[in-house]
């Protein structure tokens, strides 16, 4: 049994809201509505964030539920915290002005009068929950420096402080006319899959009383930014009613992403470095799952990667990790391209090509199909017979394509440190020292020979360093000298970083120095 059998694939059902802002439903149904290539790690855990506490507040966290079933969940918009945090300009001169208490808070309060989406009572809450200004204004001038993607120019609705607790949490927003609605330009519906794949994966009812401690309101960095919320932050505005769909029952990648989210959960390091690890762990395994998925439905084994640890000269590992890159980067255009050839290539559909009728009523019986299996409706003129639909579906499914699932592939693996142009004008995989740390983090129990740790990576990961995992590669891209100096060189870097000790016998050994919860 594979995931693509029958019974473990989702189709969303007819007259399903998913299909209201999707004119072709194509990569949807392969992978999911929908993987977003700007959604950074930070910005695919804050949304996960969202779906677990409003689903935690429900009882239904992490709950594994019938595919069939509409996704909804509430909206928190904590207009109140976030007008403080990052629409108060007003704010740091009014503090360091040296004004008297009293003038200070009157100062900033006709400030806010002009805030937008304000709290309906007003931010007069602040004064009884602060012993002065000079207090309230150094609260918010810490929690603004935990500020996430503080580089980006983004408009103050849709900025985010680190989440210290659910009372950080909040969604994105457009603010129009004094009223926030969502905005799916930097939560784009991937942290809603994230949720998914959890709650589907085997180890859902490990992972839940792990985020259950971080969602508890009473934890002491989440009383911090509460002093901030408005009474009314804690009220839900609206309820998203189901508009995602992910179209396993079961899949590998999800539990694969439970198994290393566990692995750090179990850790017990401070909450700060937990949620720095679970982002890029989050993003790498939707974008292992982006890869395997296509390449599972292109007819493909599951993809290997070839990852370079950069040399002082070029070294023929590079041409194999770039035309590794290039190969899997190609995947979900494969994977489009089969899922129209086996269409166009079924019964239903050359039974309507080459029926003996007029050709008008031929492509008006193609037409009422491409709606029913993509959601797909060009106009009548578009096409006068269903071969002429047939160039223009996989004509737009190529322009669709481009837009934004060509990118994922790429966009994940920069932003987890695993895809980089460094030293060449091509991507490759090239894994950062950050990455590296995290990889060890994740699969290392104290120790693990070396050997076995990158075996360990291949089989888990598809990674591929050493001569050994590069023998299963096509003998057009194995040499085995190559790998052994990447070897060696990878072996250099985690020793450099601490993580490697080579022993009096010879044996060298991978060390996790921040597991000390395990024997």
């Amino acid at each position: 049994m594979t995931f693509l059998d029958e019974d473990n694939v989702v189709r969303a059902p007819s007259g399903s809201k998913v299909f209201e802002a999707v004119n072709l439903w194509l990569e949807e149904a392969i992978f999911g509505h929908r993987l977003w290539a700007r959604q950074t790690p930070w910005l695919l855990l804050l949304e996960f964030l969202n779906v677990a506490d409003a689903y935690n507040a429900d009882g239904r966290l992490l709950e594994r539920r019938s595919p069939e079933q509409p996704m909804r969940y509430r909206l928190r918009w904590r207009m109140g915290l976030r007008n403080i945090l990052f629409n108060s300009g007003s704010l740091v001169s009014i503090a360091s002005a040296g004004f008297d208490d009293e003038t200070a808070w009157n100062r900033w309060s006709t400030s806010m009068q002009r805030a937008d989406a304000a709290p309906e009572e007003g931010f007069g809450y602040l004064r009884k929950r602060f012993d002065s200004f000079e207090d309230f204004a150094e609260v918010v001038m810490l929690l603004r420096q935990s500020a996430l993607e503080a580089g980006g120019n983004r408009r103050w609705s849709s900025r985010f402080i680190f989440p210290f607790g659910v009372d950080a949490i909040y969604n994105d927003a457009i603010v129009k006319n004094d009223t926030p609605s969502r905005d799916y330009n930097n939560f784009g519906r991937t942290g809603e899959l994230l949720h998914m794949m959890l709650s589907r994966s085997v180890h859902a009812d490990e992972i839940r009383p792990h985020l259950q401690r971080f969602l508890d309101p009473e934890r002491p960095k989440n009383r911090l930014v509460a002093l901030l919320s408005a009474p009314s932050d804690v009220a839900v505005t609206s309820t998203m009613s189901g508009d995602s769909l992910l179209p396993y029952r079961s899949h590998p990648a999800f539990d694969r992403l439970a198994v290393d989210w566990l692995s750090v959960l179990r850790l017990e390091l401070p909450e700060q470095d937990v949620l720095a690890y679970l982002a890029p762990l989050a993003t790498l395994h939707v974008m292992l799952y982006l890869l395997e998925t296509a390449a599972a439905v292109a007819g493909k084994p599951r993809p290997s990667l070839v990852c370079e640890i950069i040399a002082p000269r070029r070294e023929l590992v590079r041409q194999r990790s770039i035309a590794s890159f290039q190969d899997n980067d190609a995947l979900g255009r494969r994977a489009v391209a089969a899922t129209l050839d086996r269409f166009f290539d079924s019964d239903e559909w050359t039974d309507i090509r080459d029926a003996d009728l007029p050709a008008a009523e031929r492509c008006e019986q193609a037409l009422d199909l491409l709606a029913r299996e993509f959601s797909f409706k060009p106009k009548k003129h578009d096409a006068e017979e269903p071969e002429g639909l047939e160039i223009l579906l996989r004509r737009t499914a190529e322009i669709k394509h481009d837009e934004n699932w060509c990118d994922v592939h790429s966009a994940y693996g920069r932003y987890v440190g695993l895809v980089s142009r460094r030293a060449t004008n091509r991507h490759r995989y090239a894994p950062t020292d950050a990455l590296l740390k995290l990889l060890v983090i994740t699969r290392v129990r104290k120790r693990c020979e070396f050997g076995r740790f990158l075996a360990d990576l291949h089989q888990h990961y598809g990674f591929v360093f050493g001569p050994v995992e590069a023998a299963t590669l096509p003998a057009a891209s194995y040499d085995e000298a190559t790998f052994i100096r990447n070897r060696e060189r990878l072996e250099g870097r985690l020793s450099s970083m601490g993580l490697l000790k080579r022993l009096s016998d010879g044996c060298a050994y991978v060390l996790n120095t921040f597991d000390h919860s395990r024997t």
